[in-house]
């Protein structure tokens, strides 16, 4: 957009509960047919994952495709299909552990929140530390089953049986695929199949017709054999160590899971012992179809007992995890059964229930009772993919499921066993509800929804149920339901019963609520729709992945996405659902006749690395501030806010999720009105401490002036002061709408984008408007020089300023910069210089977004957000300008920095390694802060980096360019530094005695190795004469700056000799030498610091072949090694700047943090009742620190750290530090002596 003044360039300010959690062991119910536990599923999504964020306490991933999970529909109150797209992992200190009346329990944060019907029909949330024993939870009774078909479950068992088994071909198509193989070329196929067998072993097997399943798996692929096809005409053997077993044919896989069935509940490895002459007789057919011939085995007193060869346990191990021993502690339910076609789990419930199972009955139900607790929960997982509810007792060492109440019993696989068969159907003939079916609504409910028909119209002894006597079933409710039906009665209260009834859920009585203790990792998944997830039997209601946009919650919905898109852009899809960009959504919105282009930037609502916070809030001239007005300003939203006061970012307030005051905190209007004022008053008094003096008043929000704005952003709706006015709805109009359950009729009357947007274009600044009062804030250079004015004037014309605040990866465009353009213009082709990298670079396209989409266009003025690509090796928090001309950075990166932090990686798999190398030296070319070092020889490489989190976010990108790796705890690199002089000549002999150097060693200028690390001068870019003025101006004596023969870091060698003959020669080794030996110090081989060296004289053999590099390297290291240690060399250790800005009451608490860490305070600042605390730690002890600031100062603190250069190590702590670095390298503990280095040393 060309005209300034019609945009908005806004963020979200909003606190994101991330305690929505669930513990490791929690099994998720996904759709494919798995039961996968939380830890084992967020390892492996996050593989297929892009990463988001990642510190110490939370790591969270955006799957690329979505993955589904079986998920509750609340409103149709049904199991549907839900979408995983996003996973967390975070810390916890506290769960709370769950029990309902089925026997089934479950562990969350206390913050997670679980959906209880309420007394009243209403699905409301409650806090899991707000539980109380009596709430009935919903839970699920059907799950989403999208398993294997029938072809997918025989092409998986091939997969299974793996290298273990030999399968026997026919001869007509072991004919067909050696043809096959010939046609390929047995040697070409070999080769590519890579199988770990000899290529005559590889034909044999193939001219034989017997071959490994594992390499028939491959084959099948690459010469396109359907493996469906061969199950049936096959025969399989197991590879014992001796020989194999004799061939068998498979069952057809109704029979195998049958059989696997019987054998989980009366086999023993091989021996199948069971009394029934029916069950005899179908393992008998099962047998015969699989070419076996088996015999029943009887002996008196004793239960009749069939033995089978060793292929078929072996078989069922292979498919089923069959326990060779302690069958009855070890059987569990694995993935094989959980995807299998609903027809095989069938026939492996009816195989475990003919065995072990019981019709009881006196209890009017189905029971089977196990050792295995973990096997039997499963089990009742597995008997939700049929709509099947049950409930587990714990009695005499051992479980009991029970299967009751009608509905479940009619819809239970049953059995194979006649006398069984017969026993469930005179069960099923008089079974009544179970304790599961309760629906405990009150039966006040009934009587709104009866209204004027009177009870004589109704059914016998209706009136019970109203009235409260009696408690209602899902069968009673039908029976309600259909009654009201005829005689005439309709409308939304009905269909609500109606969903109540449905058999995909049932309401579990509470039994046990506990609080314990815990220090671990708890996990979420992001649902995109639905936002809950089925797991353990539980809904568990996840985090809704606001993305600071509240996409999720509907602030941002689908409608504003949408409809106000198309004002301007009908060629887009309307008809699509708009996936939002986290990074950026920009939005076309009319107010009083005019359009506005409104740009919503990502807004962290994380401050554990607050320079991102930073960043954002430069990018962004007005915020909306989301509080809850059932939790008020919580401390993240508090923190957010004030580094945004700090940026001179102006705020208006969005009082979210007033349905809840309204529907579970029932507060009267009196009431609420304090609650909101309490609300008002608290953001009120942060802008009075923080905005900048002109605007403290100016800034303050009201109602009055429409600057505060209600609603529910989950439902869609909002209302303000102005929009009341404007559309006549009152307040009392709301409550009733909430009361009545009609706030999506609400959302169409009262939209919250209209209201919300309303008040962003009323209230909230032009880019014209803000960048005259926030330049001098937010840019370093002097707003009063040329460059500042045209900053302050967002001119177009003038020179181009845009700073980047995200960098994201484009399948088809590569790396997309987002930025805001804060003056001039940039165009495509353009030639530009980005500021802090020092580099050069052209744009090849840039855009401007419409929605969450890219469109292209020829350039972007200043005020917009441009979408840019072609900047090669851009951060966010660069800023990018003319080259001829450059402006001043908004932010200096420090990439001269040198690495901390060092980890080994390593590819788990050998073969990925030359892809792994070629990827670490990607990621050194991208990243200039990164430094790695390749060892090709023991495949493990170190990468260093500037802190823990860095090196995480690098092992990602390595995983997701798909190299499996193994990363080691993170290493501080330390430095090795001279703190004296050695003036004496210390002499390094070459191994073969003709070849003498003498050296001697000091410190370099501090001067100038600080300029150096902060990136005033790069001596490796420099020409000698400019190298040597350079020096001279910093400090260096001028004769020692003409001498500088080569620079390696912050070390230098000089050249102090005169006339040496042979010199010339042997220079270019004398200079590896001492590069080596600054990369490796004497005392723990880490690297040196400001060392300077000076060859002061030399003795050289005339022979060529007695100086080579043999000779010559470790001479000179020698001597170097002795001089550093005479001249007292010492373990130098990193150090950072921590910079937190915090309120005064936590104070404290943060200085404490910070010298609990060997860390001292340089300085403290006021403004207003926050301070400012500048400290400095060693990066050893900086580890874990995000986490602990964090509560200490419980999430109030926004903090940053910078390098700080390198100070000597405590001498208390030295030689225990260099033991260990030493050890972990595998030399010996104790350091080196000079007399190690330095022949007839006297001391």
């Amino acid at each position: 957009m060309t005209e300034p003044g019609k945009i908005r360039n806004i963020g979200i300010i909003a606190h994101i509960d991330h305690g929505k959690c669930v513990a490791p062991e929690t099994k998720i119910c996904l759709a494919d047919g798995r039961f996968v536990r939380a830890d084992e599923l967020f390892e492996e999504l996050k593989e297929r994952g892009r990463l988001v964020k990642c510190d110490e306490s939370e790591e969270v991933y955006e799957l690329r495709e979505p993955v589904g999970v079986s998920s509750l529909d609340k409103d149709a109150v049904e199991i549907v299909e839900g979408k995983i797209t996003h996973v967390w992992r975070l810390k916890a200190d506290k769960l709370v552990e769950v029990e309902v009346k089925n026997g089934r329990s479950i562990r969350t944060t206390p913050e997670h929140k679980f959906l209880v019907l309420d007394p009243s029909g209403e699905i409301v949330e409650k806090r899991a530390d707000e539980l109380e024993i009596g709430d009935y939870i919903v839970c699920t009774q059907k799950l989403v089953h999208e398993g294997m078909s029938e072809e997918e479950l025989k092409r998986e068992v091939f997969r299974r049986l793996g290298r273990d088994f030999f399968v026997h071909l026919p001869e007509e198509e072991a004919e067909s695929v050696l043809e096959l193989a010939k046609e390929r070329g047995i040697k070409a196929l070999w080769e590519t199949l890579e199988v770990d067998i000899e290529e005559n072993s590889f034909y044999y097997q193939l001219r034989k017709g017997r071959i490994r399943a594992d390499i028939l798996v491959d084959l099948a692929e690459e010469l396109g054999l359907d493996l469906a096809d061969l199950y049936d005409a096959v025969e399989v053997s197991y590879r014992s160590n001796t020989k194999s077993t004799k061939p068998i044919r498979l069952p057809e896989p109704e029979d195998l899971f049958y059989l696997a069935g019987l054998m989980f509940g009366d086999g023993c490895w091989n021996q199948l012992t069971n009394g029934s002459e029916a069950i005899q007789g179908e393992v008998k057919r099962i047998a015969s179809d699989m070419g076996l011939e088996v015999r029943v085995r009887r002996y008196e007193g004793k239960t009749a007992r069939i033995d089978f060869p060793e292929t078929v346990p072996r078989i069922l191990e292979a498919l089923f995890d069959y326990p060779r021993r302690k069958k009855a502690h070890r059987i569990r339910v694995n993935d094989f059964l959980t995807r299998a076609p609903l027809d095989c789990i069938a026939e492996f419930i009816r195989g475990y229930f003919d065995a072990d199972g019981t019709v009881e009955e006196g209890r009017s139900a189905v029971s089977v009772t196990s050792v295995s607790r973990e096997f039997l929960e499963d089990l009742q997982l597995l008997l939700q993919k049929f709509d099947v509810a049950s409930y587990l007792r714990e009695g005499d060492g051992a479980y009991t499921l029970y299967v009751s109440g009608a509905r479940s019993l009619e819809r239970f696989p049953g059995f194979r066993e006649p006398e069984k068969a017969e026993k469930l159907k005179k069960l099923m003939e008089k079974a009544s509800s179970s304790e599961l079916e309760k629906v405990p609504i009150s039966g006040e409910i009934l009587r709104e929804v009866r209204g004027d028909v009177p009870t004589t119209r109704m059914f016998n002894c209706y009136s019970n149920y109203e009235g409260g006597q009696v408690g209602l079933t899902k069968s009673s409710l039908e029976k309600v339901i259909s009654t009201l039906e005829a005689v005439g009665v309709e409308g939304e209260a009905l269909e609500r019963l109606k969903a109540l009834a449905r058999d995909d859920v049932c309401f579990l009585e509470v039994v046990r609520v506990e609080e314990v203790e815990y220090d671990g990792y708890v996990y979420d998944f992001t649902v995109e729709e639905h936002h809950n997830f089925a797991a353990e039997g539980f809904v568990v209601h996840n985090t809704t992945l606001s993305d600071q946009l509240l996409a999720g919650a509907g602030m941002i919905s689908e409608e504003l996405a949408g409809d106000q898109l198309v004002l301007d852009f009908d060629e887009m899809e309307q008809e699509r659902g708009i996936t939002i960009d986290a990074a950026n959504v920009s939005m076309v919105h009319e107010y009083e006749g005019e359009e506005y282009l409104i740009n919503l930037i990502d807004t962290p609502g994380h401050v554990d690395f607050s320079g991102d916070v930073t960043r954002a809030m430069r990018a962004v001239d007005g915020a909306i501030v989301v509080v809850c007005a059932v939790e008020g300003v919580m401390p993240q939203t508090e923190t957010v806010l004030r580094q945004a006061l700090r940026e001179r970012v102006r705020p208006v307030l969005y009082i979210n999720k007033v349905d809840r005051l309204i529907n579970e905190l029932k507060l009267s209007p009196e009431e609420m009105q304090n609650r909101f004022l309490e609300i008002i008053s608290e953001v009120n008094k942060m802008i009075e401490q923080m905005a900048p003096e002109e605007f403290k008043d100016e800034w303050k929000v009201s109602v009055e002036d429409g600057s505060v704005a209600f609603g529910s952003a989950y439902y869609g709706w909002g209302i303000s002061f102005p929009f009341m006015e404007k559309t006549g709805i009152t307040f009392k109009d709301i409550i009733e709408y909430c009361q009545q359950d009609k706030q999506k009729e609400l959302a169409q009357e009262a939209p919250v984008y209209q209201v919300v947007l309303d008040m962003v274009v009323k209230h909230l600044p032009d880019p014209v408007t803000a960048q005259e009062y926030r330049i001098e804030q937010i840019w370093p250079g002097d707003p009063e020089s040329e460059d500042g004015k045209t900053l302050r004037k967002c001119d177009p014309n003038g020179k181009l300023a845009m700073v980047v605040t995200d960098v994201r990866i484009d399948e088809h465009a590569g790396e997309v910069a987002t930025g805001r353009v804060y003056s001039g213009t940039i165009r495509e082709g353009q030639q530009v210089y980005l500021a802090s990298s020092k580099k050069e670079t052209r744009v090849q396209q840039v855009g401007i977004y419409m929605g969450p989409d890219r469109i292209r266009t020829d350039e972007v003025p200043a005020g917009n957000i441009a979408a840019v690509t072609g900047l090669r090796d851009v951060w966010a928090g660069e800023t990018v300008t003319d080259p001829e001309d450059p402006i001043e950075p908004f932010e200096e990166l420090q990439h001269f920095a040198e690495p901390v932090v060092t980890v080994a990686v390593e590819a788990k798999n050998t073969q990925d390694l030359p892809k792994l190398i070629e990827i670490l030296h990607q990621i050194a070319k991208e990243d200039p802060t990164v430094k790695v070092e390749i060892n090709e020889e023991t495949g493990q490489h170190l990468v260093s980096g500037m802190g823990e989190l860095h090196l995480e976010i690098i092992a990602h990108r390595i995983k997701e360019r798909g190299v499996d790796i193994k990363v080691s705890e993170p290493i501080v690199v330390y430095r090795e530094g001279v703190f004296g002089v050695c003036d004496d000549e210390v002499e390094g002999k070459s191994p073969n005695k003709h070849n003498k150097f003498y050296v001697t060693v000091e410190p370099v200028e501090e001067e100038i190795v600080e300029a150096i690390e902060e990136g005033k001068f790069n001596p490796e870019e420099m020409s000698k004469k400019e190298l040597e003025e350079t020096l001279m101006e910093y400090g260096m004596d001028r004769d020692d700056a003409k001498a500088v023969e080569t620079v390696k870091g912050t070390n230098f060698f000089l050249d102090k000799t005169v006339g040496l003959q042979y010199l010339n020669e042997v220079m270019e080794l004398l200079i590896e030498g001492f590069e080596e030996a600054m990369e490796e110090g004497p005392l723990a081989k880490e690297p040196c610091r400001g060392v300077k060296v000076s060859l002061v004289d030399a003795e050289i053999h005339e022979d060529p072949v007695h100086r080579g590099p043999a000779q010559v390297i470790p001479a000179i290291k020698r001597a170097i090694y002795g001089g550093m240690l005479l001249a007292d060399t010492h373990l130098l250790e990193p150090m950072q700047y921590i910079y937190v800005t915090v309120p005064q009451d936590y104070m404290g608490a943060v200085t404490k943090e910070i010298q609990g860490r060997r860390g001292t305070i340089e300085e403290i600042q006021q403004e207003g009742d926050t301070v400012i605390i500048k400290g400095k730690a060693p990066v050893a002890e900086m580890f874990g620190f995000a986490n602990d600031i964090r509560s200490a100062t419980e999430g109030r603190a926004i903090w940053t750290t910078e390098h700080a250069g390198y100070e000597r190590v405590p001498e208390e702590l030295e030689e225990q530090i260099i033991r260990e670095i030493r050890e972990r390298k595998g030399l010996k503990p104790e350091p080196p002596k000079p007399e190690d280095y330095i022949e007839d040393y006297g001391g």
